[in-house]
């Protein structure tokens, strides 16, 4: 899908400001160059906001002084301008400008989010149906696009997740990254996620037909045989003859209910139950009545201890009568001996009360004996009931009321459960997930031929410069399981586990990238939009690491590529580059690079004197 970014531009919001342009070109290596620090990097967090990501990546003094943000390009011929206003508070704007034609001198809201959003994913090609099969927009498409900083020299990274899954916080994005990566790739399409989706709910329903069948099974086995408990039972007490031996549920309970004499046994059963219920609040005025009574004793017991007590103080009234005015005590064994008298006319005098035990006590249990009494009557009178049955009745009557409560449990706790689906449906579904299946099975096949060819063109820019020696005549493999470009061997099944240098893990993220690219070039159509940002290659050569003939191979692939899409592909390619090399690297040797700007020297995105220092 062809698509041609020609501008990025600024606003600033010093409005003595000039706003700023940076141009690239169709068909080329667009490249921003410079010294660190500088801005270069955000030229894609520009893009990506511009493209109505929720999150905002450009830096703090970027966004302090910008007002605007905006981007002109073309997809599939139809030229778009999109501004929007820059973040406030770390949140992005909801402030967008939408056109055709050409930029506002100030960009003003003139549309809102969705419908901007709902346009570009007309212009992606992404239908409705694609949206609610595959739960995509056209952001998802942009991380096959991005080849950043955080992975171009990383061992097993390929895509940018970190930087693209902020948009999706609930949910695996590793499985809709395989998805989608399939899906753009041909080796799924959406007739074939739908044939998949399709064989994986029918496999659903037969697994969940099949659980309730055993269920049910498991349920009906267990109420059969409690059943069965039952009839032994019956057979055990002579109700029912022990030859006798049924097959069905129906029979067995048939013939349980058959010896029970409903009248009888609810009469009996009745009297009985009432007797019980007679017993139970009798034994409850009972344990009433021995805790009133042992309290009542308890108080007697206190009585005659205070009658003995008064009884030893009997000589100290004696004394403190008779003789205190001929002996003379001192003042301390005076106040004791009236301590004493005191006492001694407090413990008489309470032993002494006819109500020393509350009469509300005596009432009590004396309430309380009365309702034992009449309860026992009542007792007395149901017995009478229950004997007018005659003994061997009675006893039959016992026995047959006990198995007809565990009949009414069984029925009542197990009910024979039926699967309410027809055997000739779920043979249909069978036979349908077999023909599923077979379509499957052919798709697999197509995957291997759809890898194969991916590898194949992967590996064209492996061999095209040595640039890893140590691993010449190595063949590359992408494992989509693993989301991840592999070195093998020559005929050997087993992978090198470690490339050894950053080097040659960067060398590995271009073959991948200019492989799939190209690979997708040669479809009919392909979703994926024709360009792909590159965040400095030289990252492994910085820390003294310099290896010019290294990064020499990696600019002539590049340029290698273009070429290709030019003149064998006969289509439209771009690629936008920032770099930390000096463009003496590519100028005037290269013929499909161009240089947009220089950072060095005090040049920078943002000019100095419009950065603000709080």
């Amino acid at each position: 899908m062809k698509f041609i970014l020609h501008e990025i531009k600024l606003w600033f919001k010093d409005k003595k400001a000039t706003s700023k342009s940076y141009y690239f070109l169709p068909n080329k290596i667009n490249v921003i160059t410079g010294d660190s620090n500088t801005g270069k990097s955000s030229f894609l967090n520009i893009i990506d906001y511009c493209l109505l990501s929720d999150q905002v990546k450009i830096a703090m003094p970027i966004i302090k002084a910008v007002d605007w943000f905006g981007i002109n390009f073309t997809i599939n011929n139809e030229n778009v301008f999109i501004a929007r206003r820059s973040a406030n508070n770390g949140i992005s704007s909801i402030d967008v400008f939408f056109g055709k034609n050409s930029f506002p001198e100030i960009p003003y809201k003139n549309s809102d989010r969705q419908e901007i959003q709902n346009s570009l994913n007309a212009a992606f090609n992404i239908t409705q149906e694609l949206k609610d099969i595959l739960n995509i927009s056209y952001r998802d498409f942009l991380l096959f696009n991005s080849l950043t900083e955080n992975i171009i020299a990383s061992q097993e990274l390929y895509f940018d997740t970190i930087y693209f899954e902020q948009e999706y916080p609930r949910m695996d994005y590793i499985t809709k990254l395989k998805t989608i990566f399939n899906f753009i790739t041909g080796i799924t399409t959406l007739e074939n996620i739908k044939t998949e989706k399709e064989s994986n709910e029918i496999q659903e329903y037969i697994k969940k037909f099949e659980d309730k069948k055993r269920r049910n099974n498991n349920n009906n086995i267990k109420y059969k045989n409690d059943l069965i408990e039952i009839l032994d039972e019956c057979k055990k007490y002579k109700l029912l003859d022990e030859s006798l031996n049924f097959e069905t549920v129906d029979e067995i309970i048939e013939a349980i209910e058959s010896i029970i004499p409903d009248i009888n046994i609810i009469d009996n059963n009745n009297v009985l139950k009432k007797i019980d219920k007679l017993n139970s609040s009798k034994k409850i005025l009972q344990d009433q009545l021995f805790i009133i009574k042992r309290y009542k004793k308890e108080l007697n017991n206190y009585r005659n201890n205070l009658i003995k007590s008064a009884d030893s103080l009997q000589p100290i009234d004696f004394l403190y009568d008779n003789l205190s005015d001929q002996i003379i005590y001192p003042l301390e064994t005076q106040e004791f001996l009236e301590y004493l008298k005191v006492s001694l006319l407090d413990i008489k005098e309470k032993t002494n009360s006819n109500n020393f035990i509350p009469n509300n006590i005596i009432n009590e249990i004396t309430s309380i004996q009365e309702e034992i009494k009449l309860i026992d009557n009542e007792i007395i009178q149901e017995n009478k009931k229950n004997k007018n049955i005659p003994l061997e009745k009675n006893y039959n009557c016992f026995i047959l009321g006990n198995i007809k409560g565990k009949l009414n449990n069984i029925k009542q706790f197990y009910t024979r459960k039926y699967v309410n689906v027809k055997e000739e449906t779920l043979a249909d579904k069978k036979k349908k997930n077999i023909e599923l299946l077979d379509v499957l099975k052919k798709i697999s096949t197509n995957k291997e031929e759809k890898i194969n060819k991916l590898n194949m063109s992967i590996q064209f820019y492996y061999s095209l410069y040595n640039s890893i020696p140590v691993y010449k005549n190595y063949v590359t493999k992408f494992i989509v399981e693993e989301m991840s470009l592999k070195l093998y061997p020559s005929n050997d099944m087993f992978p090198i586990g470690n490339l050894g240098s950053k080097s040659n893990f960067m060398f590995m993220h271009l073959y991948f990238y200019l492989g799939l690219h190209t690979y997708l070039l040669d479809n009919e159509f392909s979703y994926l939009p024709q360009f792909l940002f590159i965040d400095q290659p030289s990252i492994p050569y910085y820390e003294g690491n310099d290896d010019n003939l290294k990064l020499s191979h990696a600019f002539n692939l590049l340029n290698k590529f273009i070429d290709i899409v030019i003149n064998e592909k006969n289509t439209d390619f771009q690629i936008f580059m920032v770099e930390h090399a000096p463009k003496e690297n590519w100028e005037n040797t290269l013929i499909h690079f161009h240089t947009v700007d220089e950072f060095l020297n005090g040049v920078a995105l943002i000019p100095q004197q419009l950065i603000k220092n709080d």
